[in-house]
């Protein structure tokens, strides 16, 4: 998570000298910059929270439902077409909404919806006061996800030695 953030800084840093000619468009880059990191941040600490719960989805908790993604564990199967058609009952059986009610609380949390809540009051007041640039807003949102993309490309430091 750490060089997450590092990323982000950087690249915002690059952002603010790249804008720093147009003040409209580096303070709407620099709001949804913020915002979308707020919306971030929400949506880790709702996610973790609910993982650090545990909470068992379909039966099961988040870690074996990973490693063992088709529940094989300990099941004789033969045939490929065998185990599709359980697989296709079973998601029929359980359901979308019971996973719903299990994992409601991650999505929904709100860290995540004060971050869109500040982004929409922010959009409207950067509207009312006539400083909304569209094109500076829309680059201070590719900031966050544009982070997340390097950091994912970059090797693990950790991993590094395998």
């Amino acid at each position: 998570m750490r060089r997450y953030f590092q990323i982000a800084a950087l690249l915002d840093l690059l952002l603010l000298f790249w804008l720093f000619d147009d003040p409209k468009a580096l303070l709407n880059s620099q709001i949804a910059f913020i915002s979308s990191l707020l919306v971030v941040l929400g949506s880790y600490y709702g996610y973790s929270r609910l993982v650090k719960r545990g909470v068992p989805l379909e039966g099961r908790d988040y870690i074996d439902r990973l490693e063992d993604r088709f529940d094989l564990e300990g099941e004789e199967v033969s045939d490929a077409k065998e185990l599709f058609e359980q697989e296709k009952q079973r998601i029929k059986q359980s359901g979308n909404f019971k996973a719903f009610k299990q994992t409601y609380r991650g999505f929904l949390s709100p860290f995540r919806l004060v971050g869109y809540l500040f982004m929409v009051v922010a959009v409207l007041v950067l509207i009312r006061k006539g400083w909304f640039d569209a094109v500076g807003f829309l680059i201070g949102l590719a900031v966050v996800p544009a982070s997340a993309l390097i950091a994912s490309l970059l090797p693990d430091k950790d991993h590094s030695s395998m």
